[in-house]
């Protein structure tokens, strides 16, 4: 079989084996299945749980028996998304690849760089006799992209380090010091059809860059959702609209990239077609210089059945008036949004319509906040909510010696100093951290572009050049 990547390097090897199998949020069992003949293979002593979580233990190298163990940490995971003319099976397919004036990219889809390079880095060490380092745990979690749900089912007792590397970071020459905290909050209202009189529409949003709702959440992409809810509320304003299902984004931590909706009501095609259009200049204005490709785009369809005025009003008005985007930044860290909503994910049931929003926020209070707000909202418009997939912030620690030793590795192997990073994104490190307060945790990671979209790019020489750092940072500690 042809190789893209240079399998002489270990970490590229591992990385381009990953992405011939299926490991999308929830389908991780055959790469879990994998990495446990890996590590029976290297005669490394391994655990896999229920979740499909492993962890793998190497012994320390020569001259590191007395040294602390020290904790490395992926996610297996990643987000599936892909162009919508993109002919493409996630949980058969292996992804595509191509090299492109120095990034890896997969052809209509995402790249799953986010994390697995991170895997591929433990994997080659793992498999590296030479390797110089302490005790190594290294720990590979799923679901991470769906709410951290593989970190939050281990157990402490498989642990023994207070040091801990996280290599789902990007950047080369940067590592994280904090991260968010964050809710899910599901909203659902009874979907019950009546008969209908109307001409038939389909609305679809669509063309938007999208990306993650922690680290791009303040670039002010369009949501597809909100604009099709500012696209129906108009029409509903202007001419009445009974809805009879609508739909928008994949994934809930992720900026929903396209949004459509069936309705009836009294107008012609003519005048629906003319208020889309103005709505569509209007939203090309607005997004100019953050998301130029938008588009809105209306046909004529059949509707067997729609909600009554009064539901199809509640779920148009509440997701118009949902609160989305950034809402606070740090006044002390320039840059770090600190609290923030994501209307992911609107999906329609035989019996339901649910809402699904991601929230963030560097305090709980911030997090309790804003999920009260959707709380309120919601009973308001006749919906019921709950929250689910709660996770932790990881807070700041001043004193870090593992920072510091990173710091000077850095400087010395790449010539560059450490950039010290705040995310409003939610971390495993947060759980790790809630699990063992005394843990110590830097952050690692190659420089990537457009993760959780189908532009997602691996920079190849950044990939092996934090590798490098990775190495030479192990055989300080």
């Amino acid at each position: 079989m042809e190789h893209i990547l240079n399998h002489e390097k270990a970490h590229q090897k591992y990385f381009e084996e990953m992405t011939a199998i299926p490991h999308g949020s929830y389908h991780e069992q055959a790469y879990s299945a994998y990495l446990v003949a890996f590590a029976k293979e290297h005669g490394l002593k391994w655990i896999q749980d229920e979740l499909y979580n492993v962890i793998i233990y190497k012994d320390a190298s020569a001259g590191y028996e007395d040294h602390a163990p020290v904790l490395l940490q992926a996610h297996t995971d990643m987000v599936c998304e892909k162009n919508k003319d993109t002919d493409f099976d996630f949980e058969k397919d292996a992804l595509k690849l191509y090299i492109e004036d120095g990034f890896l990219k997969a052809r209509g889809t995402t790249l799953g760089a986010d994390d697995g390079v991170g895997v591929a880095y433990m994997l080659a060490l793992l498999s590296d006799p030479d390797a110089k380092h302490p005790p190594l745990e290294c720990v590979f979690t799923v679901q991470e992209e769906v709410g951290l749900f593989g970190a939050m089912a281990l157990k402490k007792e498989y642990f023994q380090a207070k040091r801990m590397i996280n290599l789902d970071d990007g950047g080369e020459n940067a590592t994280c010091t904090t991260s968010a905290g964050g809710v899910n909050v599901i909203m659902q209202k009874e979907r019950i059809l009546v008969p209908h009189d109307g001409n038939g529409y389909q609305i679809d949003v669509f063309g938007l860059h999208g990306g993650h709702s922690g680290g791009e959440i303040d670039k002010e992409h369009g949501n597809a959702n909100k604009l099709l809810a500012r696209v129906l509320f108009t029409l509903n304003r202007r001419y009445g609209v009974q809805l009879s299902w609508i739909q928008g984004g994949i994934k809930d931590n992720a900026i929903p990239r396209e949004a459509s909706a069936a309705f009836v009501c009294q107008a012609d095609l003519e005048t629906v077609a003319a208020c889309v259009q103005e709505m569509k200049t209007i939203f090309a204005k607005e997004l100019e210089f953050s998301d130029a490709g938008v588009d809105v785009a209306v046909k004529e369809v059949a509707c067997d059945g729609v909600l009554c005025i009064e539901d199809s009003e509640e779920v148009i008005t509440l997701l118009m008036t949902l609160p989305n985007g950034l809402r606070h930044h740090s006044m002390s860290i320039e840059g770090l949004s600190t609290a923030s909503s994501n209307i992911g994910v609107v999906t329609t049931q035989e019996e339901a319509i649910i809402i699904n929003a991601s929230l963030r926020g560097a305090m709980e209070s911030y997090v309790d906040t804003l999920a009260m707000e959707m709380d309120a909202l919601a009973e308001v418009f006749g919906f019921h909510s709950e929250h689910e997939a709660r996770y932790p912030a990881w807070s700041y620690r001043a004193d870090s010696p593992m920072r510091e030793c990173l710091k000077a590795v850095c400087q010395k192997v790449l010539g560059k100093e450490l950039q010290l990073v705040a995310v409003h994104g939610g971390l495993e490190c947060g759980v790790f951290k809630a699990m063992d307060e005394d843990m110590d945790i830097v952050t690692m990671g190659p420089k990537m572009q457009d993760i959780h979209t189908p532009q997602e790019a691996l920079d190849l020489a950044s990939f092996d050049a934090t590798f490098t750092l990775l190495r030479a940072y192990l055989e300080e500690l």
